[in-house]
């Protein structure tokens, strides 16, 4: 990670060192914070005073921004850090709560009809006695669809087609699946 100060001349050392110090610490352990920019400046607004520090970040896949303006740069500075710490904790808890997160089960069960290999295609029976169609990409889930055979068990997700019911996603049946 690698921390810019553009336009910092109005922030003291020891301000810049504790700003640098807290953004270090936020990217030790982590290698989702990439490039800081941090950008100090005089404005002319009338009710917040005379500096604005603007934090911009590179990570991973997003850009992260925290600004700042308060009637001395070193506070400015201080805020818009607090702001930026608050930014990356919320982005690795989002990050944290999708690898958490269980892929949806397919919604329907069914047992494989038909399948024509040469084709590309099938048919399922589904447990409430529709027969859908699917194509062979909507084979997943570590099935192969050369490998599928009549009458075996499978999820898998239904959407209307121009003909029909076709299944967008079939994958193995959960274990605990009940049998038709």
């Amino acid at each position: 990670m690698q921390i810019h100060w553009v336009h910092a001349d109005e922030l003291s050392d020891t301000d810049r060192d504790a700003a640098e110090g807290r953004i270090a610490f936020l990217g030790a352990d982590n290698s989702d914070i990439i490039d800081v920019r941090i950008i100090a400046k005089t404005t002319s607004h009338h009710e917040h005073g005379g500096a604005e520090v603007r934090i911009t970040c590179q990570a991973r896949g997003r850009e992260i921004v925290a600004a700042r303006t308060r009637p001395d740069a070193g506070l400015a500075l201080h805020d818009a850090v607090d702001a930026f710490e608050a930014e990356v904790r919320r982005m690795r808890e989002k990050r944290r709560d999708r690898r958490n997160e269980q892929p949806a089960a397919p919604p329907e069960l069914g047992i494989i009809d038909r399948v024509l290999v040469e084709e590309g295609y099938g048919f399922i029976l589904t447990d409430s006695g529709d027969q859908v169609y699917f194509h062979r990409n909507a084979v997943h889930g570590g099935l192969e669809f050369e490998q599928l055979e009549e009458g075996q068990r499978i999820g898998l997700n239904i959407e209307a087609g121009n003909d029909g019911l076709q299944a967008t996603t079939v994958v193995t049946a959960p274990p605990d699946a009940p049998s038709p």
